[in-house]
């Protein structure tokens, strides 16, 4: 009988050593790994990275390189940790919790577009996870990919449309997408549940802003109110909200409420001297533009309504000072209006030159405004400068007017009065 070779039987021991070598190792590493995991626990960090990186050097290991990214996360290592999950995804390319958690590192360092690419990997692999997709869902929102978020988030709440947290991102991307009914029916549906939500009443304010609806905006204030009594991050949606539609009167309370608990700032304080002026208090309009002045001086606005209020209280100097520093400081939209005041102040002093100055400044910014032809003419008429110039402008008007001249048939009796005159 032949006898097996000597070279068979060493081949067969050193085999064997290698599995007893790979059994005690797999046994030294799950005694290992739980020993990683009370490391962590207990927040004994270095000393878990060292058995870690001992384990990694003796067999790369997916699960170990994820518990490795871990560690560094909590020692607010992020560029390590990236690395570590790098090395994990390259041995478990499919694995959705590597890809998610990795994603959400991505978000955190900044690079959302980065993000959206591994949480859509991990939707691919899991497709019937809906927490899963509400976070790609969140992904498209953060890189402002409004549609597909919304087409993410409406797929979700098919699924399961009483959760709150999926109804209030599908009324957000709803928001953003100027769906403005099904955003306010996925806010409502979020307080009916949890009223208690500050942000989702900011939100619904706002959407009823866009609806124009007044009513809706006080009560869903007063709601907020009940159960956040004086926040003023509620009053001040409120008011601006109410003023942006020019609620005035009911824009009034929550200005003053908020005013009367906080410091002032300044676009709130403005919007309520503006609110007061066309609500015909000057005196208290003029006093909290004053206070707005001092803050900014050089705002348009502020020097403008204040124009307008010396004007309505008569006193024409100061009318003058601040329209002049409105126009100073005025973008061209809204010069014509500016120097139209300043005409008519400058009349109002009888100082014709400088209102028709002023007059015609306002119709070279804006042409379309022809019925400042009239008030040129008829100061001109007024000042008795110059008949002759009054009649040119009161031809003017009515060439370019046409047929939406308002006062054709004054300018016409001008035109004829004018002319008997000069026929004299």
């Amino acid at each position: 009988m032949r006898q097996p070779h000597l070279s068979s039987f060493f081949n067969f021991s050193a085999m064997f050593r290698k599995w007893i070598a790979l059994l005690l190792w797999a046994v030294s590493f799950s005694g290992a790994a739980q020993n990683i995991d009370l490391l962590i626990l207990n927040k004994n960090y270095n000393q878990a990275l060292s058995v870690i990186e001992k384990g990694l050097e003796m067999s790369p290991d997916a699960e170990l390189s994820w518990k490795q990214a871990n560690v560094y996360k909590q020692l607010l290592k992020p560029l390590h940790a990236v690395k570590s999950l790098e090395n994990s995804i390259a041995m478990d390319s499919t694995n959705c919790k590597y890809l998610v958690e990795y994603a959400e590192l991505q978000a955190e360092l900044g690079n959302h577009y980065k993000a959206l690419r591994f949480y859509q990997k991990a939707v691919d692999h899991s497709k019937d996870d809906l927490n899963l997709k509400f976070k790609l869902g969140k992904a498209f929102m953060n890189v402002d990919n409004y549609p597909k978020a919304f087409e993410v988030f409406s797929a979700i709440q098919t699924k399961d449309s009483t959760n709150l947290v999926y109804n209030k991102q599908l009324g957000l991307a709803a928001m953003k997408l100027g769906k403005t009914d099904l955003a306010v029916d996925m806010f409502e549906s979020v307080l009916e549940r949890n009223p208690n939500d500050l942000s989702a009443y900011m939100n619904l304010i706002l959407l009823y802003l866009k609806k124009k609806d007044a009513v809706q905006i006080v009560r869903t204030a007063d709601r907020a109110l009940y159960f956040f009594p004086d926040n003023p991050s509620i009053l001040y949606r409120e008011a601006n909200a109410l003023y942006a539609i020019k609620e005035y009167e009911e824009a009034r309370p929550p200005f003053e409420h908020h005013l009367a608990q906080n410091e002032p700032v300044f676009d709130l304080l403005e919007n309520y001297g503006i609110t007061m002026y066309f609500l015909n208090e000057d005196t208290i309009a003029r006093k909290i533009m004053e206070q707005c002045f001092t803050m900014d001086p050089a705002n348009q606005f502020v020097n403008y309504y204040l124009g307008l209020i010396c004007k309505r209280l008569a006193d024409l100097p100061r009318s003058v000072e601040y329209l002049n520093m409105a126009i100073a400081a005025s973008q061209p939209a809204y010069l014509t209006e500016m120097y139209h005041h300043l005409g008519q102040v400058f009349g109002l002093q009888r100082e014709f030159k400088k209102s028709i100055e002023a007059l015609q400044e306002a119709y070279k910014c804006n042409p379309l405004r022809t019925e400042i032809l009239v008030e040129i003419a008829t100061t001109y008429e007024e000042s008795d400068i110059n008949k002759k110039l009054a009649l040119n402008y009161y031809q003017k008007y009515l060439q370019e007017a046409g047929d939406k001249a308002q006062n054709a048939e004054f300018a016409q009796e001008r035109i004829r009065i004018i002319n008997q005159i000069s026929r004299k």
